[in-house]
């Protein structure tokens, strides 16, 4: 891993797609500004968190999200994890993340695998689940990619860790009851057990759609220490992620040698 900034953007999701892609746009061009090399973006930010809307707003692969997420990256240089979108594929729907270089090609996608199913309310209602896990590599390292409910399984973040990921990326729409509950205790604990960066951008609470996001926006450093929280509101922060912190915490507490050497 080399040292580079990193750009989290807090979006709200509203009944207009394009003027969440405006948004969007507009609002990676400002984390540029402020020299970020990679941007990560919320869970669903172009669609409101609701079945009806999964499929009201569901596009085909390459579609009109693919293509401005593409020729954002491109234009402002940057690497961006796309948070997730709705996508179409042989009669289903996934909740689906693409990662784009600074040519605005496509290097890594990740579909969901672990569906948002709670009692009151079923994600799996519109939405099918992934079935591959991966890393991406770019200049700056090996990087994870989970979506929002991955985060409640430590042994995909394991993998992640097993894959040579240093920083793992977790676009999210956490609800007020359980993000208060548990959005923060959940991001800690997967640095904590990784040792890596968890960067977490989520949707920003409004009046409309969004008024029942947790929101706060994420990032935590190999230690479990909250860098970055983002509050409520439409927002957005850069952070230099160092690759001293994660050499440092991995030698301090040198897990992966206690699991090679532990006999059960």
């Amino acid at each position: 891993m080399k040292d580079f900034n990193v750009g989290i953007i807090q979006l709200p999701a509203k009944g207009d797609k394009k003027e969440n892609l405006k948004t969007m746009e507009e609002y990676v061009s400002r984390a540029k500004e402020k020299n970020a090399d990679l941007v990560c973006l919320p869970e669903m930010w172009n669609c409101p968190y609701q079945n009806s809307y999964f499929t009201k707003f569901a596009e085909e692969d390459f579609g009109e999200t693919y293509e401005k997420m593409s020729k954002v990256a491109k234009e402002n240089g940057i690497y961006l994890v796309g948070g997730s979108i709705p996508i179409k594929s042989e009669g289903k729907i996934y909740n689906r993340s693409y990662v784009f270089d600074k040519s605005g090609r496509e290097i890594y996608r990740y579909s969901k695998i672990n569906l948002f199913d709670i009692e009151g309310y079923k994600e799996s209602d519109t939405i099918s689940g992934g079935k591959s896990l991966g890393v991406f590599e770019t200049e700056y390292g090996n990087f994870g990619l989970a979506i929002c409910f991955d985060l409640r399984f430590p042994e995909l973040f394991q993998t992640f860790r097993d894959y040579g990921a240093e920083v793992i990326f977790s676009p999210s729409t956490f609800m007020k009851k359980t993000g208060e509950a548990h959005f923060h205790l959940l991001n800690r604990a997967r640095a904590v057990d990784t040792q890596c960066y968890i960067v977490s951008p989520t949707i920003a609470r409004d009046d409309e759609l969004s008024k029942n996001a947790y929101a706060h926006s994420l990032i935590v450093d190999p230690s479990g220490k909250i860098e970055v929280d983002l509050g409520e509101e439409k927002n957005l922060a850069v952070l230099k992620l160092e690759k001293e912190k994660v050499k440092r915490e991995r030698e301090k507490l040198p897990l992966e040698v206690s699991r090679k050497n532990r006999k059960l």
